[in-house]
């Protein structure tokens, strides 16, 4: 698609565009999103383009103060980056044939209006169209509908194209035997592979519900394959998995039937859709597909959520609570996120009203499914940060046996146990999660490392910190500020004080409260805000 800047639309066509958007499901809940693209447009039209700076912004759209500094509160760069992101998503999905473009270009936060150009290149008119050989586009069904795109080999001077092609119709074949499933065809979904369609592109002809995607290969007598299950919808990687099993060329197909065998079962039994369909085929009330959107929603990002997913989400879920008023897991959600509102690092850290709701969501939430393991998941977690820890550890033990094998709430409860310093509950809770899920968050290694430098030293803290740098999660840097100094480096420790209040910018006002609202033990507290000391942050 060509799309041609245009400086004088006629406004009802800009207001429409903005209407369009707004109403739009990538939108509707994630209102400062809408607001802060709603008032740049209409200053645009207005012909009021010097009133689209951050301070104006950060008065008219988050309601700041008259002493807002922009270039001390990061929130309108933040969001801004935020809204590209939540534009571009519209724009492949919902949005692509839209007649009007609305792009906030990067480094400022003027909206530019674009509109499609009628001399489409035949290239272009290729990808974006399909001709009469196509599939057709796919039955609307009640049942989670599936489409299995040809397994890739990624390896190297291997024929492996009989492998691929088994893979592929093995899966389809597997997945096809579960009745509540609905799976494409693979003519369907070989022909999209052949065209190169992405996953918007497929979304928008076929309208499945989820896609797959495999890939494979043949190194050191082994065969690993990954597969990514994906939210075709939101474009969004649901789950991903990897099996690894021995090559056995006497035994090819017997290995290939096992793989696929494995790789259904992980879909369908223990993945997000199968627990989704088990969960609306218990004799309970049954929970609605927007409901478990918005639960897996949250799982996506965990405890590294921002302000603006963590608003969204939380709209989205209040949303869905609305229609499926006796979802036990909408309720677990929406109190984990409330404790994460809780010990946020910005002014309302330790705001007891949002710890208050979120024991209440957590205990209705056992009340509605005493058998959900996410539900005594949140009451551990809102007893943990009430420091009510007698109580805590028994909501831990009931989940655990409800579900022994989540990962992330293994992790979550050995974080909890890593801040009271309680190593030897902690660590082995954090190593079951890592051997459950070798593609891990990246927030995995954050207790890990802070055991290792309360046990070990600064330079095995670190080394396990660094494996997976999250840069835009405060607690990255702050952690890492804390060891640098302890390490001697002070350089490295000044360089993350600043990446550190780019984020965070009222860090020594706040990092007390914070420190009680995580319930981080005073051992720990007193090492970290020490070495802030030694960089000239002043805790108070």
């Amino acid at each position: 698609m060509n799309l041609r800047l245009e400086s004088s639309l006629p406004d009802d066509f800009v207001q429409s565009q903005l209407a369009r958007i707004v109403a739009s499901r990538q939108f509707r809940n994630a209102p400062r999103l809408s607001r802060f693209l709603t008032f740049v447009v209409e200053q645009s039209l207005a012909g009021r383009s010097d009133q689209i700076k951050g301070y104006t912004i950060g008065l008219e759209v988050f309601d700041k103060e008259d002493d807002f500094d922009p270039q001390t509160d990061t929130i309108v760069r933040v969001q801004a980056r935020a809204l590209r992101q939540k534009l571009d998503q519209y724009y492949r999905q919902d949005g692509a044939d839209d007649p009007v473009h609305i792009v906030i270009a990067k480094g400022g936060y003027q909206p530019e209006f674009y509109v499609q150009s009628v001399d489409e290149s035949p290239n272009e008119a290729h990808k974006n169209t399909l001709d009469d050989t196509q599939p057709p586009t796919a039955a609307v069904s009640d049942k989670p509908s599936i489409a299995i795109l040809p397994f890739e080999c990624i390896g190297l001077g291997t024929d492996c194209n009989f492998l691929a092609l088994g893979l592929t119709e093995g899966v389809i074949t597997d997945l096809s035997r579960f009745k509540y499933f609905s799976v494409f065809s693979r003519s369907t979904t070989q022909e999209a592979k052949k065209q190169q369609l992405s996953i918007a592109q497929i979304y928008q002809k076929f309208r499945p519900d989820f896609v797959l995607e495999g890939t494979f290969r043949i190194r050191n007598e082994l065969i690993e394959t990954r597969i990514k299950l994906i939210d075709a919808a939101a474009d969004s990687i649901m789950m991903t998995y990897q099996i690894d099993m021995r090559m056995d060329p006497d035994h090819i197909y017997d290995v290939q039937d096992e793989m696929c065998a494995r790789i259904a079962a992980r879909i369908a039994v223990d993945g997000p859709i199968g627990n989704f369909v088990q969960n609306a085929q218990r004799s309970r009330p049954a929970i609605k597909w927007e409901t478990y959107a918005w639960v897996s929603r949250y799982f996506e990002y965990g405890i590294q959520m921002d302000q603006v997913d963590r608003d969204e989400i939380e709209a989205g879920l209040k949303h869905a609570v609305t229609s499926d008023p006796r979802s036990a897991e909408a309720r677990a959600a929406l109190s984990m996120i409330e404790v994460e509102n809780y010990r946020f690092m910005s002014e309302d850290v330790g705001d007891q009203t949002k710890l208050d709701l979120a024991m209440q969501y957590a205990q209705r939430a056992v009340r509605l499914d005493p058998q959900s393991a996410m539900a005594h998941q949140s009451l551990a977690l809102a007893y943990f940060h009430s420091n009510r820890f007698t109580d805590f550890r028994a909501a831990v033990r009931r989940a655990l046996e409800l579900n022994p094998g989540h990962g992330d709430m293994l992790a979550t409860f050995g974080l909890c146990f890593v801040r009271r310093a309680e190593w030897d509950e902690g660590i082995p809770l954090l190593d079951r999660a890592l051997s459950l899920n070798p593609l891990h968050p990246d927030w995995y290694h954050m207790p890990k490392a802070m055991y290792l430098m309360m046990t070990k030293g600064p330079e095995e803290a670190i080394a396990e910190f660094t494996k997976r740098p999250m840069p835009d999660f405060f607690a990255f840097h702050f952690m890492l500020l804390w060891f640098h100094v302890e390490a001697g480096d002070m350089d490295e420790a000044r360089i993350e004080k600043g990446r550190l209040l780019d984020i965070a910018p009222k860090t020594e006002q706040f990092t007390r409260r914070y420190f009680d609202a995580i319930c981080l033990c005073d051992e720990i507290a007193d090492r970290a805000i020490a070495a802030f000391r030694k960089v000239d942050l002043n805790i108070v």
